[in-house]
């Protein structure tokens, strides 16, 4: 039996061969082979993410002249052999921004960055100011612990560890401001390989720790980096952080702290920005560490369940995070997963994941199986979604959001060259993409205007695939019904006021 089935499987592919090779060998002359090239084509084209989408008048015009500047500035990136997504994005970050087409796209609603670390939005020259302006903020530097020099934390004068010193005393010098800012920040000597840079990457959250979480820093840390957001045309904002009050003071961490007090203060940082952006809306899904224990990760997901019966309109969700290749699989806290789709069913408001999954360059991280089976709603990275067309197929069809952040793969070490990202891959075969900028205080640069610059470039992509995927940071938000039909009405009156302001200005250019 098993012969004839092998037998079988080999007929059908010979058949299917001889049929391709009939097909692709019987041409009526030049003619008929372009018309059926173009046919070709246009079956590949229709598979795309965006191919429902039909755009106005307006919108095809601008897309013409979005698409000249385009194709000018390819044309001048190949003369001069200097591609800046195929470059490392120091080398270029300058150039990005002396270009037409990087001033269009800041201007552009980006829909919803649904995949920020909160730890990791801002601006390091925020922080350093805001420090220098805090009597009660120090930094370790000292070379007793080379690891933790430059960390930031709040102390009392009487309770001041050694090696510490007042930031308004070390970084008021510009020296060591200098000195201090290498501690945080990536640059062109960043060339090395993920399991390399992620040393790095994680100590600088470890440094940003006492800083971030200070209570008397917390809520303005919030605004600020939120605003900057809202400021490059990102309406909607999901954060990756823990659900926990973590807010410490000088008085010390021994007595209880209420998680109300940690929420109050994510509210009224929501309410300031959107005191500038009334528009604005964000949302958290609870991220913890994947390389801690399964009695751990089940404790939390009952803990973080319950407050989400408790702050529906916040809470949204659950991740695990952390270097993939170096924590626990995602099979590893299988056991606690399953738990939780039980304690789902009871619960009035279900907690979703949200998986940070194949964010990975290796061939043995399976990691995106388990998403896939577990129902992870959106999937954070699925770098290596590539590798497997079966998964590729049912992500697909149970329109599954992968949250792609071009910039951070590239610096993070995955890879080199943006014209090679696998998520073009992804939007060519239908699945849907939304694109976020994952750490971008870190990679010292704000917003998402970079990322969107980079894929339009690097993919050669249009208007109409733009519009998608400002779109789908928007349709595939942990909103509620009404809040996403409210937030799709700001957005498409964004989106118009966009394209006609665009058009104008690039007609004055062209005049």
């Amino acid at each position: 039996m098993i012969a004839n089935m092998i037998h079988t499987k080999h007929l059908i592919y010979w058949v299917s061969i001889s049929l391709i090779s009939i097909s692709c060998s019987s041409y009526k002359g030049k003619s008929d082979y372009l018309s059926k090239r173009d046919k070709m084509i246009s079956q590949h084209e229709a598979q795309s993410f965006s191919h429902e989408l039909t755009l106005s008048a307006q919108e095809d015009n601008l897309n013409k002249l979005m698409s000249k500047l385009q194709q000018d500035a390819i044309h001048h990136y190949k003369e001069s052999h200097f591609f800046p997504p195929a470059r490392n994005f120091y080398i270029s970050k300058e150039h990005v921004e002396s270009t037409a087409l990087f001033e269009l796209i800041t201007s552009m609603p980006k829909g919803g960055a649904l995949h920020i670390h909160t730890a990791a939005m801002g601006n390091l020259n925020w922080i350093v100011d805001r420090a220098i302006a805090t009597p009660e903020m120090y930094v370790y530097w000292s070379e007793d612990k080379p690891n933790d020099k430059g960390m930031l934390h709040a102390y009392s004068n009487d309770a001041l560890p050694p090696g510490y010193i007042s930031a308004a005393e070390l970084l008021a010098d510009d020296d060591n401001r200098t000195r201090f800012k290498q501690y945080f920040l990536f640059d062109q000597s960043m060339d090395r390989d993920s399991v390399d840079i992620w040393g790095r990457f994680e100590s600088v959250f470890k440094r940003l720790d006492g800083f971030v979480n200070y209570e008397g820093v917390f809520e303005d840390y919030l605004v600020h980096g939120l605003s900057l957001l809202a400021a490059d045309g990102v309406q909607h904002v999901e954060l990756r952080m823990p659900f926990k009050n973590l807010l410490y003071s000088t008085g010390g961490d021994d007595h209880p702290r209420d998680i109300d007090e940690f929420v109050n203060e994510v509210h009224n940082g929501l309410a300031r920005v959107r005191e500038s952006y009334p528009d604005f809306t964000a949302k958290i899904i609870h991220a913890n560490l994947r390389f801690r224990s399964n009695e751990l990760i089940s404790s939390d997901m009952k803990t973080i369940l319950e407050l989400r019966q408790k702050y529906p309109d916040l809470l949204v969700g659950y991740d695990l995070v952390a270097e993939e290749d170096a924590g626990h699989t995602t099979l590893y806290h299988l056991e606690s997963f399953l738990e939780l789709q039980e304690l789902n069913k009871k619960a009035k408001f279900p907690l979703d994941l949200y998986l940070h999954d194949g964010e990975s360059n290796w061939v043995d991280n399976q990691n995106l199986y388990d998403a896939v089976m577990l129902d992870s709603k959106r999937i954070g990275h699925g770098f290596n979604l590539f590798r497997y067309p079966q998964l590729m197929d049912i992500v697909n069809k149970k329109n599954i959001c992968i949250e792609v952040n071009p910039l951070s793969n590239q610096i993070l070490g995955y890879i080199r060259d943006l014209r090679l990202h696998p998520a073009y891959t992804y939007i060519s075969e239908g699945i849907d993409i939304s694109i976020s900028s994952d750490d971008p205080l870190i990679f010292d640069y704000e917003g998402l205007s970079y990322d969107y610059w980079h894929v339009y470039m690097a993919w050669q992509l249009d208007l109409k695939d733009l519009k998608q995927l400002s779109k789908n940071g928007i349709e595939h938000a942990a909103l509620t019904s009404a809040e996403k039909d409210m937030a799709l009405k700001n957005w498409e009156r964004r989106w118009q006021l966009f394209i006609n302001e665009s058009i104008q200005k690039l007609s004055a250019h062209e005049n």
